[in-house]
């Protein structure tokens, strides 16, 4: 929950520039927070004056109908430093929001979401390029920043901790879940997205990005425990390929699951909700996180969640969802055959998940991201 007061008066005239260059990119967390942050604020605050920054050709509804003004098709490094504040310029903002890292010149004030700082805990599972630019731009964006928003209270004490960023001036602005993740679809629409993917009847279901943090190699030695021992599920692996998959995907290949494991790609939004309602069960057992979005989303969608026990996804899911180490493949192997085959765990979670979901609102990341602002404006 966002510390301090609620939003104050609307009416002053203030122009919010947001950054939304995620948007249409398949960037994943990154995509999903700035998309559920526009259309919170076109539900909360319609009259609010915002202007979006977004790649060319994202379709308007992606943008909730916010007034867009286009950048280049150009990479990070030209973005962020030339292109986003020529265009902050143009539009005449008064605050800027970004995600990561801020212009180095920047012709407003901003604020920046930060959704964790894994190449500073788990360097190993980033490129040296990757943590070098984000070693060296971060510390600089964090000290320039009017506020700073972080997704769960957990990510803003690591914040605090590493960077010693002053823990007053960071807003706990945790994302939204979309309402089209619930727990009631049509079986003629599960059945559609089933056959598009190719999916068995029963599987469990992983949806992210396929990188080493995400820990599949582990969570698919306890899953092949589990077939050689009788299960009938299939592991279904839905996203893209990001970086340093190659040796995780090699390491699974090696445990030699042949058609017990289903890679689908990346899985178009439309498709998701379908997706988590036809799963048995949905397993993220990351070894770091910032949130995990997949993981609101599945508890949104009534399906019975596995989940890592590390501090940001406790704080999201609470009591919703059943829990192992992240490193111990036995209890992982345990907890999974407890949330696949025990009736009455399986009923307490998919009641206990939508309800939990039920808290992460767009009006209460609104209202949350608005009293940000508020704040940055007035320092």
């Amino acid at each position: 929950m966002p510390r301090g007061k609620r939003p104050q008066d609307d009416s002053v005239h203030r122009r919010i520039g947001i950054d939304a260059h995620a948007i249409g990119s398949r960037a994943g967390g990154n995509e999903t927070y700035m998309r559920e942050l526009l259309f919170a604020l076109r539900e909360a605050a319609p009259r609010r004056d915002v202007v979006v920054y977004a790649q060319r050709g994202v379709s308007p509804t992606m943008l909730a109908g916010w007034p867009v003004v286009p950048l280049p098709s150009t990479s990070s490094l030209l973005r962020v430093p030339i292109t986003l504040p020529r265009a902050v310029q143009r539009s005449g903002a008064d605050l800027l929001h970004v995600q990561f890292n801020a212009p180095p010149v920047c012709p407003c004030p901003f604020v920046v979401s930060v959704h964790d700082i894994g190449w500073v805990t788990y360097p190993e599972f980033f490129t040296p390029t990757m943590r070098s630019r984000l070693a060296l731009l971060t510390p600089g964006t964090l000290r320039r920043a009017r506020r700073v928003f972080a997704l769960t209270e957990a990510i803003a004490r690591e914040i605090a901790e590493t960077y010693g960023t002053p823990i007053e001036r960071i807003d706990v602005v945790s994302p939204a879940v979309d309402p089209v993740f619930r727990p009631d679809h049509a079986e003629g629409a599960v059945a559609a997205v089933k056959r598009r993917y190719h999916l068995p009847d029963e599987f469990v279901l992983y949806t992210g990005a396929l990188q080493p943090r995400k820990n599949l190699t582990r969570l698919a030695t306890a899953f092949a425990r589990l077939a050689k021992r009788g299960l009938p599920h299939t592991l279904v692996i839905a996203g893209r390929r990001a970086w340093l998959h190659k040796g995780m995907l090699e390491d699974i290949e090696r445990l030699e699951l042949g058609d017990r494991i289903h890679f689908t790609g990346y899985v178009e939004q439309a498709d998701l909700p379908c997706l988590y309602a036809a799963a048995s069960a949905f397993v993220y057992v990351s070894i770091y996180e910032g949130f995990g979005l997949p993981v609101l989303e599945a508890l949104a969608s009534g399906t019975p969640v596995l989940a890592s026990s590390i501090a940001a996804i406790q704080e999201v899911a609470g009591s919703a969802a059943a829990y192992c180490h992240p490193l111990d493949v036995d209890d992982m192997e345990h907890t999974l055959e407890r949330v696949l085959t025990d009736p009455g765990l399986r009923t307490s979670l998919r009641a206990a998940g939508p309800k939990r979901a039920a808290r992460f609102t767009r009006k209460a990341m609104a209202n949350a991201a608005l009293e940000g602002y508020r704040r940055a404006l007035e320092e």
